[in-house]
């Protein structure tokens, strides 16, 4: 179906751009007529399917999961909700795909069938949720359940922002101050101190080598790091062995390593007890969750023990093989398991976890602010070695 760029209006005359998919301008019209706004003029686009490389914000979802909630409570028709929703959001991506779900819905798609159609924006652990939610027709408990994690997420990566404002700002100051050192004040040092023809003490012999080097030098070394880049991107995308080996090397990093399975860990434990409190399978849980872990090796040992578990062992003994927990959450997942309560015991396997790689994270953090700040003092203490050693020079050379 082509896609089109267009410029709308509202009922209050704000004008509005966008991008959707429609057969011609009239049913493009069409359309936006079902979302409340108006036409003014529009063309067609080479159609790379609607939003290539976007993904929906969390925000935009929890928005979505907590509208669609209310849709649910008040038992009002779900496509009329929808509609209600787009007429509303002002994001104009989102808005877009919503306007395409809906016209899905309106074609006889269910709700989960028409989020399948964009992966991009909506994982399959969320589509995988709205399944369950539409067979057991508890749409508002499991929307709610959904909104709840997404805002515990979100919580979670705004602590972590602000953790990095000032080890952020420090390396910065660093890197400045490196650049003003080498690339300003050294040149002209050295020019000053050649022009007077003085013995240069051995800082600021170093400082000028140093300096030139990184002149001559830095184009080259540029065009290497983008090269090198671009070809580990390359890498990457074509060869599935590399990005095996890149990912296990992440949790193989000392310090950062433990906090990232950790992390992974959290994520994928709490997504599981989220499927499993609503009704999905346990095998179609784990394969949803492998696919949201963000870790290829994470990833590969889910899927072997879901595997495991298919040929009718136990879920601890399964993940005990993997060797991807640790006893203490094995312990607690084995007395879920044989007590019927799996899906409590993953939900407390995840608060420890979060908890865990939270602390973890923040105490790496904190450990980079003192080296961050004695890196700055070093580099100033040479740039004060550097340059007032010389001037002490010229100061005594002088008659008195």
């Amino acid at each position: 179906m082509p896609s089109f760029r267009y410029l709308a209006a509202d009922s209050s005359g704000r004008r509005l751009k966008g991008r959707l998919s429609a057969i011609n301008d009239i049913d493009l019209d069409l359309r936006l007529r079902r979302m409340g706004l108006t036409l003014i003029r529009a063309r067609a686009v080479a159609d790379h399917g609607l939003l290539p490389g976007w993904r929906a914000s969390r925000r935009d979802l929890i928005g979505f999961c907590f509208h669609m909630q209310q849709i649910a409570r008040a038992n009002a028709p779900l496509l009329e909700g929808l509609r209600d929703l787009i007429a509303g959001t002002e994001h104009s991506r989102f808005r877009d795909l919503l306007s395409l779900i809906a016209d899905d819905m309106e074609g006889g798609k269910l709700l989960s069938e028409a989020l399948a159609n964009h992966p991009g924006a909506f994982d399959r652990v969320f589509i995988a949720l709205v399944q369950a939610a539409e067979r057991s027709d508890r749409m508002e408990t499991v929307f709610a359940r959904l909104e709840a994690r997404l805002k515990q997420q979100d919580e979670l990566s705004a602590e972590f922002g602000r953790l990095l404002i000032y080890p952020s700002l420090a390396g910065m100051a660093v890197l400045a101050a490196t650049g003003v050192l080498l690339f300003y004040l050294t040149p002209r040092l050295a020019a000053l101190v050649h022009g007077l023809q003085l013995p240069m003490p051995t800082t600021t012999r170093a400082l000028i080598a140093v300096s030139d080097f990184s002149r001559d030098t830095l184009p080259w070394l540029a065009v290497l790091a983008i090269g090198a880049g671009i070809a580990i991107w390359l890498g990457l995308r074509r060869s599935s062995r590399l990005a095996d080996w890149l990912d296990g090397f992440w949790l193989t990093l000392p310090s950062l390593g433990p906090a990232l399975r950790k992390r992974m860990l959290a994520r994928v434990s709490g997504l599981l007890a989220l499927l499993l409190q609503s009704g999905v399978g346990l095998l179609e849980a784990l394969q949803a969750c492998a696919d949201s872990a963000g870790n290829r090796v994470v990833r590969r040992k889910l899927l072997t023990a879901g595997q495991q578990i298919a040929a009718g062992e136990s879920v601890a003994s399964s993940l005990r093989g993997q060797a991807l927990f640790p006893p203490l959450a094995l312990r607690m997942v084995h007395t879920g398991e044989r007590n019927g309560a799996l899906a409590e015991a993953l939900e407390n396997v995840a608060w420890v976890f979060e908890r865990d790689s939270r602390d973890a994270i923040a105490r790496a953090i904190k450990l980079m602010e003192p080296a961050l700040a004695a890196l700055l003092g070093l580099l100033l203490a040479l740039l004060l070695l550097s340059v007032f050693l010389p001037v002490y020079q010229i100061i005594g050379e002088l008659p008195l």
